[in-house]
This record gives C-alpha cells, sequence and structure tokens, in this order.
C-alpha cells in the first residue's frame, strides 16, 4: 500500500475502484451522445457508480464523528475482493457499518429480513457475517470490544422499522452520527486506541492499491455524469418552452 494507513483509504475506495475499471474499457461517447446528454456510464458500471455515491455520502458524514472515533472505509477483509464499507471504533463499541443506497425506494425491515421494494435483501446476514469477521479479528488480536454490525439506508423514501432485528441495526444516514455518538460508553480509553491502531495498520488487511488515483478518475466519471444530465435537463427545457411557443399564437386573448 505504499505506507499508506488505512485511515487514509477513501470512503468508496473499492466500489469506485471497479466503476473506473468498467468504464476504462468501454467506447468512449460519440460527439452527438455527449451534446444529447447521453450518460457516460455503461450498464455494468451502474449499480457500482450508485453504489459508490452511498459510500462517499456515508463517509462524510462519519468525518464529523467527535473526538475519540475513528472511522476507516473500505476495509478489504478476507481473501477475495470482499471489503467492509466503513468500520467505526470509538467509546461505544466497533461497528460494522454496510452501506445501501436506494434512492427513492421503500425500505421495509423485520427481524430477519430487509425488503427493498417487496425485493427480499440479503442484508441482515451479510452484515452478520462481516461482524464476526471483525469480532474474529480483536479476538486474535487480544482485543475485548463488542461489534455491532450497522446497515446505514442512503436516499430511500420510506424507511419501515417493523421489527427490529435482534443482531443489527438499521437506520437511515441522516441518523448515523447522533446515533453512534449517544452510545453509551462500553470501551475505555486505551482498548479504543488498541483496535484503532489494529485497524488502521495495512498489514492487519488484505493488500490493496493507494485510493488517491481511484477517487481522481472516479470523480472526472462524476462530473461527466453531472454534465449529461445538466444536458438533457436543458434539452428538456427547451422542449418545454417550444411548446409554450407554440401554443401562445392558439391562446385566447
Amino acid at each position: 500500500m505504499s505506507g499508506q494507513r488505512m485511515r487514509d483509504r477513501a470512503p468508496g475506495a473499492a466500489v469506485m475502484e471497479q466503476v473506473v475499471r468498467l468504464q476504462e474499457a468501454a467506447p468512449p461517447r460519440s460527439p452527438l451522445a455527449r451534446a444529447l446528454g447521453v450518460g457516460p456510464l455503461i450498464d455494468d458500471a451502474q449499480p457500482w457508480f450508485t453504489g459508490a455515491l452511498g459510500e462517499r455520502e456515508v463517509g462524510a458524514l462519519l468525518s464529523r464523528l467527535p473526538g475519540g472515533w475513528s472511522a476507516f472505509h473500505a476495509v478489504p477483509v478476507g481473501s477475495g475482493e470482499s471489503d467492509v464499507d466503513h468500520l467505526v471504533v470509538g467509546p461505544g463499541g466497533v461497528f460494522v457499518i454496510n452501506t445501501k443506497h436506494h434512492r427513492g425506494a421503500r425500505v421495509t425491515v423485520y427481524e430477519r429480513a430487509v425488503y427493498v421494494g417487496g425485493s427480499k435483501q440479503p442484508y441482515l446476514r451479510n452484515a452478520d457475517l462481516e461482524a464476526s469477521r471483525v469480532r474474529g479479528l480483536l479476538m486474535r488480536a487480544g482485543i475485548e470490544a463488542p461489534v455491532e454490525p450497522v446497515i446505514v439506508v442512503v436516499g430511500a423514501k420510506e424507511l419501515r422499522l417493523r421489527q427490529p432485528p435482534a443482531r443489527a441495526t438499521v437506520l437511515r444516514a441522516e441518523g448515523l452520527v447522533r446515533g453512534l455518538s449517544r452510545r453509551p460508553p462500553r470501551l475505555d480509553a486505551d482498548t479504543v486506541a488498541r483496535a484503532a491502531a489494529l485497524f488502521d495498520d495495512p498489514a492487519t488487511w488484505r493488500p490493496v492499491a493507494p485510493s488517491a488515483e481511484t477517487v481522481e478518475r472516479f470523480e472526472v466519471i462524476e462530473r461527466e455524469v453531472r454534465s449529461a444530465q445538466w444536458v438533457r435537463l436543458g434539452w428538456g427545457l427547451a422542449g418545454a418552452l417550444a411548446v409554450v411557443a407554440v401554443a401562445l399564437p392558439f391562446l385566447p386573448h
């Protein structure tokens, strides 16, 4: 990792890497497509792009945690390509945070399942697995700390908690920082420091590349996406004005 500490890893780094990789292999847009506001994202990159936006939003929120808290992002766990979206440690404990970006969707939470738009999702199971991995890591390091999985929902039109899950917390992104910082103290300062040092050490995790270049490339793609949206908006506005202009002579005076 070229000396990069884990606390320097950008939120959403892993999913941004996927977006960049897919987009670099895609053919460039034609001048006509750009003029018409056709978006630059290929279909395979769209869900990764949405996920990256969600993780970046939650990462920005976590930067507002008070002193005594540390947040780590896109933490590579296991031997494959899986990662923990956000790993947070502070006086209230250790929290393994999984971000789910569902703009405009209806999310319903039951004791054993989460549904998005009526479709069951494996979020609780996956969150519990990630928390178990972190518990094992702490145990092997001789650090006693409670580990709680948290599922953070970004952008949902509605989030209904029918039955709170027994082994995880599900909440909106807007309530994340308040929810964590108001937890009753469960760890002393020494334990927090030891856990943070363990999480911050790149040797604790699977090797990954520095994220700064990935962020730069992703932000170029994001600007292109936003620009295309503005172009489409402009064409839509122009069309609406044209309709009004045609209709004006026929309106009663």
